[in-house]
């Protein structure tokens, strides 16, 4: 248990580490590069192997330029990054591509260092009671849209930012588990406001109480899994029906329905 305790602490110290109202701000109008890329040219490969198999937590910029330089040193993804700047960004200079470019693989990035964060979790959650649970998380299934397969149970971790969204559930064979983030100074003014009607001002109470009940909110903004979030799942990991009732039992709490 000690082992996955300080994984997933060196994994949480390095996300509260990163500078996220810095980058939101510089590259939040950058947004030149949202074309669908070459799969050579797409990074969760990268991301995966850095961050989850070789616990080797790069700053972004440090990152950047690592997965950069492999893309020119490949010469399947190099050509593939000709082929997309010839047909998007017929430029002499690369300048303009590379900085729209960087700005997409920071929001990937962002968005993989989230689905990380629950595997670390849950790997020192099934340590620390002791559950000998065998999972898969890989830039594979990701592509395929799974973020977490244990036996025939496939998962995905789906981002919310409204409390109605995340009562939603998905559909399909996927399970989704709503990842929220909130904005709670805005939720905390309306359950507050007399502009909002007294049931919704309690239904933001709630999803704030949810909230707090399964996500920690780090220094720097980023939002975290709780292990509160991951114990059913851990508990009724040979029940799927269990496990999705729990799960949808978190999305009416964090929707404030609950």
């Amino acid at each position: 248990m000690e082992k996955e305790k300080q994984a997933l602490d060196s994994y949480r110290a390095f996300l509260e580490s990163v500078p996220l109202s810095t980058y939101r701000e510089t590259l939040k109008d950058v947004k030149w590069v949202e074309q669908d890329l070459y799969p050579e040219m797409l990074p969760l490969t990268s991301i995966y192997r850095n961050y989850w198999h070789n616990q080797n937590f790069l700053d972004f910029e440090s990152w950047f330029g690592q997965f950069w330089d492999e893309l020119h040193n490949n010469p399947l993804s190099l050509a593939a990054v000709k082929r997309f700047k010839k047909y998007y960004f017929d430029k002499d200079n690369d300048g303009w591509f590379k900085l729209g470019f960087k700005a997409r693989m920071y929001r990937t990035w962002v968005s993989v260092l989230t689905q990380i964060d629950f595997y670390y979790v849950f790997k020192y959650v099934c340590a620390k009671k002791g559950y000998d649970i065998t999972f898969e998380a890989n830039a594979t299934l990701d592509r395929k849209g799974i973020d977490l397969r244990i036996g025939e149970l496939d998962f995905g971790i789906s981002k919310v930012s409204q409390r109605k969204e995340a009562r939603s559930g998905g559909s399909g064979r996927v399970i989704v588990l709503p990842y929220a983030v909130f904005d709670i100074s805005d939720f905390s003014r309306k359950s507050n406001s007399t502009r909002v009607s007294p049931a919704s001002r309690m239904a933001y109470r709630k999803s704030i109480e949810a909230f707090n009940k399964y996500f920690i909110q780090l220094s720097n903004g980023f939002v975290v899994f709780k292990e509160e979030y991951i114990i059913p799942i851990v508990e009724n990991i040979r029940n799927p029906d269990s496990i999705k009732a729990s799960v949808k039992k978190i999305g009416e709490e964090l929707s404030g329905e609950s």
